[in-house]
């Protein structure tokens, strides 16, 4: 799996958990993950999301959008860097986000993620707006 593709998928899969904090959907994606992640057996991972989910729950309900976006980036990262060292979990990765996704109530599907790749980079996700924007020197086509 080409790394671009990697990123994508953690990408994908950070906004999954997210979207799912102060939803009816954690505690079933909380222990999804939670088995995905903790490889080793340690509870680092599943005190990390519960402190980061009680902080998305205890902010009010009209910025938790917002809340649940700025925890997106870090999860990207923590999740690309697991499917580095185990690339063999991509298709459970995949797999834990499709069952998160059909968990999620209508209006929490939506999470922004930005995602910087190369001109020959494509990701794909259900209900997903892609915007291309040229940046300064890039010759790629839109």
């Amino acid at each position: 799996m080409t790394t671009e593709a990697l990123s994508g998928l953690a990408a994908a899969g950070g906004a999954a958990l997210v979207a799912a904090m102060a939803t009816d959907a954690w505690q079933t994606t909380r222990t999804r993950f939670a088995a995905l992640l903790n490889r080793d057996g340690s509870r680092r991972v599943e005190d990390q999301m519960d402190q980061q989910a009680d902080a998305v729950t205890g902010t009010a309900e009209h910025a938790r959008d917002e809340a649940r976006a700025a925890l997106v980036p870090a999860w990207r990262l923590q999740l690309a860097s697991f499917l580095q060292e185990h690339p063999e979990a991509a298709q459970e990765l995949r797999e834990a986000i499709a069952e998160v996704r059909a968990r999620l109530p209508q209006g929490h599907r939506h999470v922004h993620v930005e995602v910087r790749a190369g001109r020959d980079a494509y990701t794909a996700t259900h209900d997903m707006t892609v915007t291309h924007h040229h940046e300064r020197g890039d010759r790629s086509a839109p």
